[in-house]
């Protein structure tokens, strides 16, 4: 599409956009004005959605696989950089026990003054390799931070979607020629968009808080649970990973989930808020990756949020 057109839209949109905060009495912050400009942008259809997010947004998706690549690169860097140091080290602490060497077999050969002289220059070598270290260890602890935060979602506190094809693409490497005890759940708010058309984004942040809350404390800590929100369709979707769980085990988890959720009172200026949550559950399949089990598990919680609240569809091997 071309450039003027697009703007075009985009000014429109944008208009849009903020009449939908002022109409929810959300404060038009960047990161609520982001939302509201997504989520209108989905009315133009998914062309014109995905240009506009190649052209003005960072979807959630390409700033992860950025992240994930940068974090990669410097690491790389670090470990290139740091095996240097050290073989410079070695070379250095080489070349000072050779004249040592020299200097034993022969005092002529080379003037002890001179051998002195090298001597005192290896160990200002030795000085920068040490200080050279000593920045790798901190950068090393810098870039630690900076991984640890990336796995942490911002809102919930919940894990990341980059960290969950991680530690799910680990776990699945021993099932590639057999069906593991796994089952992945994705749940999602029944009804969310009309929940934001009458609340708010203010108002939903705190639902899916409340949600990250209510799966912590029904889910088993040796069951992984993570925020889905790899782009904004799936702001609102969480995945619980159950290894070494069979249906029954990951079924009832949900349930009690969802129960907990439908029976907690919130309440909004002296209204409450009826919030009810629909799932799917998936069966790993011997070969599967990150990518086609969470693929499946996609398709099938859009047809549970099809059907009556609180759905939950199982799909089996």
């Amino acid at each position: 599409m071309a450039t003027i057109e697009l703007d075009k839209i985009a000014r429109d949109i944008s208009r849009e956009a903020l009449e939908l905060l002022d109409r929810t009495a959300t404060p038009a912050l960047p990161l609520y004005y982001a939302k509201a400009f997504s989520d209108v942008a989905e009315k133009y259809g998914a062309q014109i959605e995905r240009e506009l997010n190649d052209r003005y947004l960072n979807p959630d998706s390409a700033a992860h696989k950025s992240l994930e690549l940068s974090l990669e690169l410097a690491r790389d860097t670090l470990l290139e950089y740091s095996t240097s140091a050290l073989r410079f080290k070695d070379i250095a602490n080489e070349r000072e026990s050779a004249l040592d060497l020299k200097k034993l077999e022969s005092d002529a050969a080379i003037p002890a003054a001179i051998l002195e002289e090298i001597k005192l220059h290896f160990g200002e070598l030795n000085g920068e390799v040490k200080k050279a270290e000593e920045t790798i260890v901190r950068l090393e602890s810098d870039l630690n931070k900076v991984e640890v935060d990336s796995y942490v979602d911002s809102l919930t506190r919940l894990r990341t979607p980059m960290l969950l094809k991680r530690q799910l693409g680990q776990i699945l490497e021993v099932g590639l020629n057999r069906n593991l005890d796994l089952w992945i759940a994705l749940a999602a708010i029944d009804n969310y968009h009309d929940l934001k058309e009458k609340y708010g984004y203010v108002v939903t942040d705190k639902i899916l808080l409340f949600i990250a809350k209510s799966l912590q404390g029904s889910i088993r800590s040796d069951n992984r649970i993570y925020r889905y929100n790899e782009n904004s369709k799936h702001e609102n979707v969480f995945c619980v990973v159950f290894n070494r769980s069979d249906q029954e085990q990951a079924r009832l988890a949900i349930k009690r989930v969802q129960s907990r959720v439908e029976t907690s009172k919130l309440v909004y200026q002296d209204k409450i808020i009826d919030v009810t949550i629909g799932a799917a559950l998936i069966a790993h399949r011997a070969a599967d990756t990150a990518e086609s089990i969470c693929a499946r598990a996609e398709a099938t919680l859009r047809k549970a949020l099809k059907q009556e609240k609180n759905a939950v569809l199982i799909l089996e091997n």
